[in-house]
């Protein structure tokens, strides 16, 4: 009877806003757990888990500046019991013939899934339960279109949802598509896909409902909802879905006499939000979304745009800014200058905090629960929950080591990245980039300026119109910047004086007589020894 309760307020409810003060307007550092590290037991050996290991989970990262935690919850292939699909890894829907790893790894999710409903519980609850515990806010991050379950190359049941396996015919088939089984993707524009979502979504929000502070939809996993020359005239379908997420929120928010704040993760620009059928001016202009976080899909994005896409936005509305495990090349980790860097840009760009996905600990508690330094330099590329002591605030990442970067270009399902590069020239180009720190304030020991490129020996560099001439030849190894380097590309390592650089942009420009190309822009601030001030 409380369930059909419940279903009726989400029917005959209208949307009623809550007063929007208060955590609306919050700064965030927000940790986004995929769900599967959890349920794999990565961090812990891959032993069986217990409900004791989720909880050292959730306190691993609530002891930070991590004010908000996010647990996935399953996209099509759930990690609870669901009406709408599979438990995750159940053998039931077949084996991964051909994948061991795989299989074994699903087994693993499917095994320790079961182990916790042993306990009266599952992954989603217990985690929302703990972060309460530890003074966070809880958040459930749906993925709108997850497209890990449909790669029909590899013919793993196992894998597959079962609404989709069902439903071909609600695939957008789309070979104009690009990106990872974009065609593939269920098409948004079948309101069968719509209903079935919504289904989805409205289980949790009953399911969890009393537990959460906000729940979010996450466009970036992955962002394809139409085929290519529909997804614009088809903004309105997604538009009046996100309509019906927020009744269903504030229904629900009503019942449990509190706000629940609805949020989603979309492209960085509003060109490439439109460009894939989000429509999120409209979405501010009618209410419907507390604020928005600014995603990538897998390539990362290191000069995310905060402050650019603020002001095309125009709502008055918080913006954070994603950063992602993804770095120039698939597994190519950021380093933790780099993360330092991605989160003062971010932060000195307007962002209202930082927004961590696959912030993935395992190679950290595999390596004896410390930061690997790279043999022979003074980088870590071990994703450490040292840096969640760090990236929260300008403050706290005052005078310490960073490397600022720009996008190479790279990019996926279509998505723009903010970078010029790379830059193929005769004669001249130019380039900017943003350094948030303070160096007026907090004058760094060393900075040094790394360019990829398969310049000839004329190339002439430039910053803030000093040309640079000081050429360091041991400091591209030193701070491990040859890594993936292709025939004929070097990097050139220039150092900079302290007083020749400023915050917010700087200019770069570059000349040669003859036909060259720049491939990657690193900029580092060396603040201090890596044993007090960080590792590159």
């Amino acid at each position: 009877m409380r369930y059909l309760f419940f279903l009726l307020l989400l029917a005959g409810l209208s949307s009623c806003r809550p007063d929007s003060s208060g955590k609306n307007n919050a700064h965030r550092l927000i940790h986004n757990n995929d769900g599967t590290e959890i349920l794999g037991n990565n961090w812990y050996g891959k032993r069986p888990l217990t409900l004791s290991d989720v909880h050292r989970y959730v306190d691993d990262i609530a002891a930070s500046q991590v004010t908000t935690f996010m647990i996935c919850s399953g996209s099509d292939f759930f990690y609870y019991r669901s009406k709408y699909g599979g438990l995750i890894g159940d053998p039931a829907f077949g084996g991964c013939p051909g994948n061991k790893d795989l299989g074994a790894a699903l087994n693993r999710f499917y095994e320790n899934a079961l182990a916790l409903e042993k306990e009266g519980t599952d992954i989603v609850e217990a985690t929302l339960k703990r972060a309460h515990d530890k003074k966070m806010e809880a958040f459930i991050s749906y993925r709108m279109n997850d497209l890990h379950f449909a790669d029909t190359t590899t013919n793993y049941p196992q894998q597959y949802g079962s609404f989709w396996r069902a439903n071909p015919q609600l695939w957008t088939s789309d070979s104009t598509l690009n990106g990872w089984n974009a065609r593939n993707a269920l098409d948004f524009a079948h309101p069968e896909v719509r209903e079935f979502k919504q289904n989805i979504i409205r289980e949790q929000l009953l399911k969890y409902g009393s537990l959460i502070d906000g729940y979010e939809l996450d466009f970036m996993r992955f962002i394809v909802y139409f085929r290519k020359a529909e997804a614009v005239q088809n903004a309105p379908l997604m538009t009046e879905l996100v309509r019906s997420v927020r009744q269903m929120v504030d229904s629900v928010g009503k019942i449990h006499h509190k706000k629940i704040l609805l949020t989603a993760r979309v492209p960085a620009t509003l060109k490439d939000c439109d460009a894939k059928g989000l429509d999120v001016r409209e979405w501010a202009k009618l209410g419907l979304i507390d604020f928005l976080t600014l995603g990538v899909h897998w390539l990362g994005e290191p000069a995310m745009p905060v402050a650019d896409f603020k002001k095309d936005f125009g709502a008055d509305l918080p913006v954070y800014a994603s950063i992602d495990d993804g770095g120039y090349k698939p597994r190519e980790t950021y380093s933790h200058g780099m993360y330092r860097g991605m989160a003062s840009h971010a932060l000195a760009q307007g962002a209202s905090g930082s927004y961590l996905f696959n912030y993935f600990l395992t190679a950290y508690n595999d390596a004896g629960q410390k930061s690997v330094q790279v043999p022979g330099t003074l980088v870590s590329r071990t994703i450490s929950p040292l840096l969640l002591q760090e990236i929260g605030s300008l403050e706290t990442l005052r005078k310490r080591n960073k490397v600022f970067c720009l996008s190479d270009g790279a990019t996926s399902y279509d998505l723009t990245p903010n970078s010029p590069l790379p830059l193929h020239f005769t004669g001249s180009a130019e380039a900017g980039i943003f350094i948030g720190d303070n160096v007026a304030e907090g004058v760094p020991e060393e900075v040094i300026l790394f360019v990829r490129t398969d310049a000839p020996g004329d190339l002439t560099t430039s910053i803030n119109g000093h040309e640079l001439k000081d050429v360091r030849p041991d400091y591209p190894g030193l701070f491990d910047k040859l890594l993936g380097l292709s025939d004929g590309q070097k990097v050139v390592a220039y150092l900079v004086p302290a007083d020749k650089i400023r915050s917010g942009k700087n200019d770069l420009r570059f000349s040669s007589s003859e036909k060259t190309a720049v491939y990657r822009i690193e900029l580092a601030l060396k603040y201090g020894p890596v044993e007090t001030h960080g590792f590159f």
